[in-house]
């Protein structure tokens, strides 16, 4: 295929498409989006199709837009709303300045990401033509030094590439202060290889509407799949977890392992934090366990009365292996195999109570749900406003290595 305007122009800097792009019927986008898209993001998305674009060791920067991946784990459509949600809902600790997402009139519109897992945006309210959007960067790095997490650009998609391919653009979340300089490389989005044409839903039906059913109907690891999306690229570490059991002393249960490699490392709606189950450094599952177990040994030798659980491994032992951002120790009971072991919590304001009903799983599906669990352990979340502004899950990426 021969490249013409905004494509050839990408094509210069990058080089050709890797692989065909899936079809897109545009028309059928925006009546879906109700807004027009720029020329530039329509042509490069026709001709390359959901790529990366940067040295596959550093950061990169990812062009997503309509399409399903072949496994049904993006959907274009779901994307669009979770992701608006997820970036109303994350910088309302650390900044007052609150954005508005389409379908808001003048609302931001995502269209990408970087490998950091920062989101990129069009600016709609600057002009009724879309070619003139600026681009803005929400940055994931707030949490760690980042005291502004909005970067505006004031150029459009094609001019940001060519000036971060170029030289770099201002990026406070990125280690140096700079988003860039990406290296010339493009390739196919790994998740999205092989993806395939988007369908914009039926008028009335709503992209999140399987997300709302998730609130009341099925259970276990496909329900909080249906709640909360997972990441496309959750950060699992590079050990194996045979390692893990043999550093923790255990096997773990199978619903925790299933969770943890869907979701790996993040935090839940800024509480409940999960670590990376895999990797060997401080901050992996093992590490967590170890640390947690030494400081619950130390505690319950003081007080014994107000820990009741032994020990692990102990039998019937308490094993740590998270906490919440409120300094309660989240863990098991081990009591029996591991696939019947019970959440147990030992809040830091408040007296222990017995062990949940459930399994990991399905104390975190009641929890999201609004469940308070024993009424202590899991914070009920908000009732007085949809359920889904207020919970996701935030992946932990880890910073590329600058040497």
């Amino acid at each position: 295929m021969e490249l013409t305007g905004p494509a050839a122009a990408l094509a210069t800097l990058v080089g050709p498409p890797p692989a065909p792009a899936p079809a897109v019927d545009w028309a059928a986008v925006e009546a879906w989006l109700e807004v027009p898209l720029p020329a530039d993001y329509k042509a490069v998305f026709s001709a390359y199709g959901p790529v990366e674009i940067g040295d596959p060791a550093g950061v990169r920067v990812r062009l997503l837009g309509p399409c399903v991946s072949s496994d049904g784990r993006f959907d274009y459509g779901s994307w669009l709303v979770e992701t608006h949600r997820h970036s109303a809902i994350r910088p309302r600790m650390f900044t007052r300045e609150q954005r508005e997402f389409l379908p808001r009139e003048g609302g931001l519109l995502v269209f990408g990401e970087t490998s950091s897992g920062d989101q990129l945006f069009w600016d709609t309210s600057v002009s009724k033509d879309p070619d003139e959007w600026p681009v803005v960067l929400l940055t994931t790095r707030v949490a760690a030094h980042v005291d502004e997490p909005w970067v505006a650009y004031e150029v459009p998609l094609l001019e940001l590439l060519s000036a971060a391919i170029r030289g770099g653009v201002p990026n406070p979340g990125e280690p140096g202060g700079l988003l860039g300089p990406l290296g010339r490389e493009v390739r196919v989005f790994e998740p999205l290889a092989r993806a395939g044409s988007w369908a914009p839903p039926a008028p009335g039906v709503h992209a999140d509407a399987r997300q709302h059913a998730a609130l009341t109907r099925g259970e276990g690891l496909e329900a909080v799949l249906a709640l909360v999306p997972p990441p496309l690229t959750p950060y699992v570490g590079e050990g194996s977890w045979e390692e893990v059991f043999e550093r923790i002393g255990t096997r773990l249960p199978a619903d925790f392992i299933q969770l943890s490699e869907r979701y790996g490392a993040g935090i839940w709606s800024w509480w409940l934090r999960l670590p990376a189950p895999l990797d060997p450094q401080p901050n992996g599952l093992a590490a967590e366990v170890g640390w947690m177990l030494d400081g619950y040994r130390r505690l319950r030798s003081g007080h014994p009365d107000g820990m009741p659980l032994p020990t692990w491994p102990e039998p019937g032992g308490f094993l740590p292996f998270t906490s919440t951002i409120d300094g309660d120790q989240v863990g098991w009971c081990t009591e029996g195999d591991p696939d019947e072991w019970r959440v147990a919590v030992y809040p830091r304001h408040s007296e222990p109570g017995p062990p949940l009903p459930g399994n990991f799983t399905q104390t975190l599906l009641n929890w999201l749900r609004g469940g308070r669990g024993d009424g202590e352990a899991f914070r009920g979340l908000p009732r007085n406003r949809d359920p889904l502004d207020v919970m996701f899950f935030q992946p932990h990426t880890p910073s590329p290595d600058p040497s």
